[in-house]
């Protein structure tokens, strides 16, 4: 590491943000009481401090939502609303966009529904929910199919996952059914697209698309983000090529830890240009949270020669005290690694049958195996999760009373977003232990306060790189063909010369002022930038 990164990176994270980091002002911060973990741990805390609870801002459910939607919450035992789901509803219902940057378990999701029911009963509209993996679409969109379930027929809003692990088959027979929601992730639409022209379903679907969901919105950064934009740019123009119309689009954006939330939710809307002063704001920013914010205690611990027993020993000693909780490691080979230690620790203190309490958990587990990991989550079989970043997002597992990360996650967003995942309705604690070897690592615990204290980092990315702009642009061309006379409309004021080269290298083609292509250049659009798939 270049020795002047250090002192740039505190340069970058010496600004303060407290509320949207989940922690109160730094006049709530207090010493915590001597705790069992503490006492465990001894001379090896370096840091502990406490966030104190915060008591909710509840208001009255809106009388004039649907009877239906509200019969809904009031059996899901929802008798109030947060101030900033209030504040959401009364903006979609005003046509505008929102990027909602509230506390993780804030309740941003039904912040987003609620108004969406609300377009879909009264007007017909549908709403598309996109989502970055492939188990956080799963999570919510069974937290939807439950609200749903609710709604007496035939009013029901019909909903439809798609990702990967949904069969073709299936696919077809849930478009079949007219959804009014889909929940899905970028990958799915990007190559659902190549067949909205024979597909009927989401010709329909498209024409009614009033609303588009962008949870943990964090995420789209870089290479991911750019993509994501020029998906966005693709939508805009298949609603316009149905019927529909992309001016009317509502974008809601979804993230707790993102440390430019406007500028990003204009980067993705592709409606970032200079505000007109005769026309209102369309992008309406939602940053202070209604929701009640739990106690939450840190640890820091020195940083460690080796994490693998380290950890091992702390989630051997919290499962003896009854807890549950998650610990994150930053890989698959690290978490198995640690997994392999645990056993072994195990053995040591002649407890061998507890490691049937502990689970690992990442990505290319099969869909079957995730769920039933969450399932025994859920049912106390298991007790506590080793996993990658795979449940570093949203994801509502069962209430956990600790969250251990092993090792620096590479940014301020990934340790809040780990860190959230512990004491969601109660008291929750959080246990960062730095490994020796890590530079970053070392830095933070030399400055742990900034783990509280300091800004998320901005998200940034290209919208209009020139060859990822190529790209979509064929495949666009295949999906819908593209109004010659409204490329920059869609893609951007380079966009004319970008299809000129294209033109004139043969893979493009106009006819009667559309340009279209053939083939499936879809295939050359790797959303992640080669770091894999989540379709």
């Amino acid at each position: 590491m270049p020795p002047n990164y250090i002192n740039l990176l505190s340069q970058l994270i010496a600004r303060h943000d407290f509320h949207q980091n989940n922690f109160p002002e730094a006049s709530h911060l207090q010493p915590t009481a001597t705790a069992d973990l503490c006492e465990f741990l001894g001379e090896e805390v370096i840091y502990q401090t406490i966030a104190t609870a915060t008591t909710p801002k509840l208001y009255k459910i809106p009388q004039d939502l649907p009877p239906s939607i509200i019969s809904a919450l009031h059996s899901q035992g929802i008798q109030q609303l947060y101030s900033h789901q209030i504040k959401t509803l009364k903006a979609v219902r005003q046509g505008k966009d929102v990027i909602l940057s509230t506390a993780t378990a804030s309740g941003k999701s039904l912040s987003a529904y609620l108004p969406i029911l609300e377009g879909i009963l009264q007007h017909q509209f549908t709403a598309l929910s996109i989502y970055g993996l492939k188990a956080l679409t799963a999570d919510q969109s069974q937290k939807l199919a439950d609200l749903l379930q609710l709604i007496p027929e035939p009013a029901r809003p019909r909903l439809a996952l798609l990702t990967g692990d949904t069969p073709p088959k299936t696919r077809e027979q849930l478009l079949a059914a007219n959804p009014s929601i889909i929940t899905a992730t970028p990958e799915l639409i990007h190559y659902a697209l190549k067949g909205v022209h024979w597909s009927q379903p989401w010709q329909h679907f498209l024409s009614r698309l009033r609303y588009i969901v962008l949870d943990e919105a964090h995420t789209f950064n870089g290479v991911y983000g750019a993509n994501m934009a020029s998906l966005i740019r693709r939508l805009k123009l298949a609603v316009d090529e149905r019927g529909g119309s992309s001016q009317k689009l509502q974008f809601l954006m979804l993230s707790a830890t993102v440390g430019n939330p406007v500028k990003l939710a204009k980067l993705l809307s592709g409606r970032s240009r200079k505000r007109n002063i005769n026309k209102p704001e369309r992008l309406v920013w939602i940053n202070s949270s209604g929701a009640a914010i739990p106690e939450r205690q840190l640890i820091v611990t020195k940083p460690t020669h080796d994490a693998n027993s380290d950890v091992a020993r702390i989630i051997m000693f919290l499962l003896q005290q009854g807890q549950s909780g998650i610990c994150f490691g930053n890989g698959r080979q690290a978490i198995k690694n640690l997994w392999a230690t645990f056993k072994q620790e195990a053995v040591t203190q002649t407890n061998s049958g507890i490691e049937s309490q502990v689970a690992i958990f990442y990505g290319s587990l099969t869909s079957e195996r995730r769920m039933e990991i969450i399932n025994s989550l859920q049912s106390g079989t298991v007790k506590c999760i080793l996993s990658t970043s795979a449940l570093e997002a949203g994801i509502d597992l069962p209430q956990l009373d600790f969250a251990i990360i092993r090792g620096w996650p590479g940014s301020l967003q990934a340790f809040r977003q780990r860190a959230g995942r512990a004491g969601r309705a109660n008291s929750g604690l959080i246990v960062f232990i730095p490994i020796a070897q890590s530079p970053l690592d070392n830095y933070f615990a030399e400055r742990p306060e900034l783990l509280v204290s300091a800004e998320s980092e901005l998200v940034s990315f290209n919208a209009n790189y020139p060859i990822d702009i190529a790209k979509h642009l064929m495949c666009a061309a295949v999906e819908t063909g593209i109004p010659a006379n409204k490329l920059k409309h869609y893609f951007g004021k380079s966009a004319p010369q970008i299809a000129t080269a294209l033109i004139e290298q043969g893979v493009l083609h106009k006819s009667r002022d559309k340009l279209w292509a053939k083939g499936f250049p879809h295939k050359d659009v790797n959303f992640r930038g080669g770091t894999g798939s989540s379709t």
